[in-house]
């Protein structure tokens, strides 16, 4: 029988997580493209592998249960609706009062609080909370640098692992058409003047050019609402602030829920492997986030000693917890849920590192400092993070074979065919556009699948 605290928890996760947590690779990858921007936008960032079939993410936008809205609703004044009713028709449009936005704002505030207060007492979702609120940071900064027992040169470091001082130096403005239409369906913005609702007749999770033309100033705004709370992870953990960025744009264009089809949820796109990465290699994270599930003396077990069921639930809570979906909150995300994940996509690169590190280690006998830079090391960790353990293995174990030196360039040129995608996803992370740059003639649609290792 499971140790679990609570029942209710299990059947959630199980409902929630369903085909997801089968086994990765059962999708066929296939490219998915947007139409061709218009010189008046902004450059897109390169996005060039293919794509799996366009993600069903939970129905943010759907209509609550009868019972609900009522509840959360802004009470009504009865007089006065019984005052404006009759006469409603007769009334000409007029401009909205000046603090028209202030309350659209504080409604949406109350609306807000009463949804996550109901959500922290939820059994399904309370632990959630509860991890949020007694988690215990890092705070020490040594992140990667510290697994790999190295002190990088941070004066020359490329742009891609930096972490500015101010969270404005990681201000971007990329037209991110998934996140367009994202935001158009949550009603965040209005895009009813354009054809089809702003989103393309192919694909309904893409917006079309007018769709991204009228949402580009929300486009912006949401992608960077995440810099402060980037940039705190980033001193507490010592993972680079700009790569954070650079993955959560690439992973999910910003959008922290949940896409069934592709088996991946969050900022940075956890996956159920993912997810084991994560528990396995970072016992920080696993000693603090598994008595949220489990009962704290199965935990003291480890990991690796759980039975399947019981890693399956953690997976499953942990996928969970990197889904910000609220379709009851304003604009069908949770925000503290959503910057939440941002410390935990932080933890999991943490993780990968470990996993590098140990890679490194069982192939060559040296530690990863022995063997290549930091550079190198977070590259080798992009494709770990991206195609798994069994694609860097393959690359090492060839490189270091033929008596050569585990730089990106000979490991990257080793990588199986079958794992060949990885080059190029750490290419597309670590390239810094321009402002001026021209823009990319067909900018990729929707957030990138993560093969199964």
């Amino acid at each position: 029988m499971l140790s679990i605290r609570k029942s209710a928890l299990i059947m959630l996760i199980l409902t929630l997580m369903g085909s997801s947590l089968l086994a990765l690779g059962t999708h066929q990858p296939q490219a998915v493209q947007a139409e061709p921007l218009e010189p008046a936008l902004a450059t897109p960032r390169v996005h060039i592998t293919v794509l799996a079939p366009t993600p069903v993410s939970e129905n943010v936008s759907a209509v609550a249960p009868q019972g609900e809205v009522q509840n959360l609703a802004p009470a009504a004044n009865p007089q006065s609706d019984a005052q404006t009713a009759p006469q409603s028709q007769n009334l000409q449009p007029q401009a909205a009062p000046p603090d028209d936005a202030t309350a659209v704002l504080l409604r949406n505030a109350a609306i807000l609080q009463e949804v996550i207060a109901r959500r922290a007492q939820d059994p399904s979702t309370a632990f959630i909370y509860k991890f949020m609120q007694t988690y215990q940071t890092r705070g020490d900064g040594g992140g990667c640098a510290a697994v790999w027992e190295i002190v990088p040169d941070y004066a020359s470091l490329p742009n891609w692992l930096t972490t500015p001082s101010r969270p404005e130096h990681l201000y971007s403005k990329i037209s991110l058409y998934f996140l367009a239409a994202m935001l158009i369906k949550n009603k965040a913005v209005d895009a009813s003047g354009c054809a089809n609702g702003g989103l393309s007749t192919e694909n309904e999770w893409v917006a079309n050019n007018c769709g991204l033309s009228v949402a580009y100033a929300a486009v912006v705004q949401w992608q960077n609402r995440f810099n402060e709370v980037i940039l705190n992870v980033a001193q507490e953990t010592g993972v680079p602030a700009q790569l954070m960025k650079n993955i959560f744009s690439r992973e999910s264009q910003f959008w922290p829920g949940i896409y069934f089809l592709i088996q991946e949820a969050g900022l940075g796109q956890l996956t159920p492997a993912g997810a084991d990465t994560l528990l396995l290699w970072n016992p920080f994270f696993y000693e603090q986030f598994c008595p949220q599930v489990l009962l704290p003396e199965v935990c003291r077990k480890g990991y690796t000693n759980l039975t399947f069921e019981e890693q399956e639930l953690l997976r499953g809570a942990l996928m969970r917890m990197v889904d910000a979906s609220c379709p009851l909150c304003p604009g069908g995300i949770d925000p503290y849920q959503s910057e939440f994940s941002v410390r935990v996509f932080a933890e999991n690169l943490i993780a990968n590192c470990n996993q590098v590190g140990q890679i490194i280690y069982n192939v060559t006998g040296k530690k990863a400092n022995r063997t290549s830079s930091y550079v190198d090391l977070w590259q080798f960790t992009l494709v770990n993070y991206h195609a798994g353990p069994g694609c860097l293995t393959s690359a090492i174990e060839t490189t270091a074979k033929a008596n050569m030196q585990l730089t990106w360039d000979l490991v990257s040129a080793n990588l199986p065919p079958s794992c060949r995608s990885a080059k190029l996803y750490v290419e597309e992370i670590i390239y810094m556009p321009a402002e001026a740059s021209p823009p990319a003639p067909l900018p990729t649609a929707t957030p990138t699948p993560t093969p199964a290792p």
